[in-house]
């Protein structure tokens, strides 16, 4: 699921461009210089240079050693800007809702006995929501996946009505560009709504971490109100 390499500078340029992680603001510039300044003065020899130097050195040559350069030094950059993401960020919302239709490998979670709005099961400090007494929607399987370096941690739910929900958290910093879908702010909080393979997704951040909630054929309106009770539960407590 690796983007294939760049094949050209223009490529690897843009590809460093369309970058966005919280990287500080004097690295963004830095790579920005870099990039302007890889195109190096095409005017005529240094008057100081001999006719030796400029017979020894083949046309072009120091053209090309320069862009070198500075692809070199923008590749060092773009190693740097992508440490400071916190690892690879190619895992998606598309991809960890794919994990929620799938069947559960695991026992589901108990209620938890400190706090009844939650489940027992947690990703870092950051909990499921206990959803049987408010909603009906009880707990009824989990599964764990590893996916591109992550590992994201999947509880189903079910309602007496024989739907069923499941709920991803993935574990450490959000690793994926929030975007696309309808925006929804409950609480402060954004939720995007969106449609992957004809069937609905809520995603949002919790304490910084990617969280998706999705189920076949439960409509989105359904799957915001169950995100977003969570959103309100964990600021409330």
């Amino acid at each position: 699921m690796t983007d294939p390499r760049p094949r050209t500078e223009a490529e690897l340029i843009e590809r460093i461009r369309a970058i966005d992680v919280p990287a500080p603001e004097s690295l963004h510039r830095q790579i920005e210089a870099m990039i302007a300044g890889k195109a190096p003065a095409t005017g005529p020899p240094h008057a100081g240079a001999s006719r030796k130097d400029r017979a020894v050195r083949p046309f072009g040559l120091g053209r090309r050693l320069a862009a070198g350069g500075a692809i070199a030094a923008v590749v060092v950059a773009l190693a740097i800007v992508v440490g400071l993401s916190g690892g690879s960020s190619t895992l998606s919302v598309r991809d960890a809702s794919a994990l929620t239709l799938r069947q559960a490998t695991g026992a589901p979670p108990a209620e938890s006995s400190s706090d009844r709005r939650e489940l027992t099961a947690a990703v870092d400090g950051v909990s499921f929501p206990y959803w049987g007494g408010h909603f009906g929607w009880r707990s009824t399987g989990s599964r764990t996946d590893h996916l591109d370096g992550r590992t994201v941690t999947t509880i189903f739910y079910a309602n007496p009505r024989g739907r069923r929900v499941g709920y991803a958290i993935v574990a450490g910093t959000a690793p994926a560009q929030m975007s696309g879908g309808v925006v929804s702010m409950r609480d402060g909080t954004p939720y995007r709504l969106l449609t992957v393979n004809g069937t609905a997704v809520v995603s949002w951040l919790r304490a910084g971490h990617l969280c998706v909630v999705s189920g076949r054929g439960v409509d989105g309106a359904t799957l915001l109100a169950l995100a977003s009770w969570d959103e309100h539960r964990t600021v409330a407590s």
